[in-house]
């Protein structure tokens, strides 16, 4: 479990937590942006640090040269320059120490910086191996040396909690874990290595390349390579009957499975429960094990609670279908109970991991015929069919509208366009159905009105 200092972290005050809608393009585009985030928020963090310095009357100032972190200050000439002086005897230098320009290399720089102003202050300044510029070339060293420093560098710029956590280990680590540890961490060695990752899906690669350039940007590796984003998988997308269907999958599985262990005997009951939760409420897997509050959704509300540190903070999500909160048997405290025994408070990535393997085996053991996260993307179908506003829908599944209108577009499919087609064209018949009637309303309405006043002319009563 995550203790207060970790889930806080320690980051500079300007930097931005990170969000992200959740699904794989929308990771992979944020993955895209952490780059150039990071490199503003490091322009911030750098003038503070010199803002310090400065204070602290050290005469050296940190400069960002490309990938790398420089020490410039005024110094007594080099040996090369001394046959150039002009009658000088110092000069301004930048020095390379070879110290990648991130918010773990800016720490060290901020610490060289008041090393070398201590030698300047004190006269003991002079130029050896390490100040003449003996650039250590982040290239000779191993893949492995790197990636072992990369953690502390990446959690150096964001809060360390389980969704910046998950992140970090689903899609940077877990990646290039692929790539030879023992290879010298060159441009070439790393290209070639990258190209020939063949036998992994478009998906993977894809994933790989924005990994890897995001890793040799951050230790000044000049390397760039490119894989076009594939093109997403057909999903089967379930209606409501079919969802409906395969909730009785469930207790069927469970009176005809063999070797049934005692103390999993009510398993099936509990991912059974998962199941309706995720079609009624439309929720990232995740959102429903991570520090669920079971307290609110045994009380009268029909929201469910998702925690501030899931993929796109808090919120409360609500039904589409509040009939499937009974039909599901949803709030039944004993159903509940044993979820929450199940769950019990597995709060950092492996567990997260383990919870969702688990629910994907459970769908496929019962045979439902599709994923959890198609049940995701059924509730957004679904919300379009039944006319709700794209904005209100996109909120209760805390993602970006634009990624609302993808998601239902691209699986939308034939038979939801002819639902959606027959419902307009219904809801169009019943309006003029309905002016119609407004018509020969007002029509009557005229004239009972021309009528009266005949009957007023009539007898005097005008």
């Amino acid at each position: 479990m995550l203790n207060t200092e970790q889930q806080q972290g320690e980051i500079p005050s300007t930097v931005v937590n990170a969000t992200t809608d959740g699904t794989y393009i929308g990771t992979m585009k944020h993955l895209e942006q952490q780059a150039a985030n990071n490199q503003e928020q490091l322009k911030i963090a750098i003038k503070e640090t010199n803002a310090r310095l400065k204070a602290a009357k050290v005469r050296v100032a940190i400069v960002k040269i490309a990938g790398s972190l420089y020490l410039q200050a005024t110094l007594p000439l080099k040996p090369t320059d001394c046959n150039q002086h002009n009658g000088k005897s110092t000069k301004q230098y930048k020095i390379s120490l070879g110290i990648p320009a991130n918010f773990y290399g800016l720490k060290t720089a901020e610490e060289e910086a008041h090393e070398l102003g201590r030698l300047i202050a004190r006269q003991q300044f002079a130029w050896n191996q390490k100040y003449l510029g003996s650039k250590q070339d982040k290239s000779l060293k191993t893949f492995g040396e790197l990636l072992d420093s990369y953690e502390n560098i990446y959690f150096s710029s964001r809060p360390r909690n389980i969704k910046s956590e998950g992140t970090f280990f689903k899609n940077y680590l877990v990646v290039l874990n692929q790539f030879d540890r023992n290879s010298l961490a060159t441009p070439e060695n790393l290209k070639r290595q990258f190209e020939a990752i063949s036998n992994e899906t478009p998906s993977w690669k894809h994933r790989t390349s924005i990994a890897l350039n995001l890793f040799c940007k951050e230790f000044n590796i000049d390397l760039t390579v490119s894989y076009k984003r594939p093109k997403p998988k057909p999903r089967n997308i379930p209606d409501d009957t079919k969802i409906e269907q395969g909730f009785f999958l469930w207790s069927e599985y469970a009176q005809n499975r063999r070797n049934k262990r005692p103390e999993q005997a009510n398993y099936w009951l509990v991912f059974r429960w998962l199941y309706g939760m995720l079609a009624t409420y439309g929720c990232r897997p995740r959102e429903l094990f991570l520090y669920p509050d079971f307290d609110h959704w045994l009380s009268d509300n029909i929201t469910w609670k998702v925690h501030h540190l899931g993929k796109t903070g808090q919120r409360e999500a609500l039904p589409l279908h509040e009939s499937w909160i009974e039909k599901f048997d949803l709030k039944n405290p004993v159903i509940v109970q044993l979820v929450k025994d199940y769950i019990n408070n597995r709060d950092d990535v492996k567990g997260m991991q383990t919870l969702s393997a688990a629910l994907s085996d459970w769908f496929h053991k019962v045979k439902v015929g599709f994923s959890p996260y198609d049940l995701r993307h059924a509730w957004a179908i679904r919300a379009h069919l039944m006319g709700v506003p794209i904005k209100a829908a996109a909120d209760n599944l805390g993602h970006s509208v634009q990624q609302h209108t993808e998601t239902y577009q691209r699986w939308f499919g034939l038979e939801n366009r002819k639902k959606a087609i027959k419902q307009a064209v219904g809801n169009k018949s019943e309006l003029d159905l309905m002016k119609d009637e407004i018509t020969t309303l007002q029509a009557e309405n005229d004239a009972l009105n021309n009528l009266l006043t005949q009957y007023q002319n009539i007898f005097g009563l005008i």
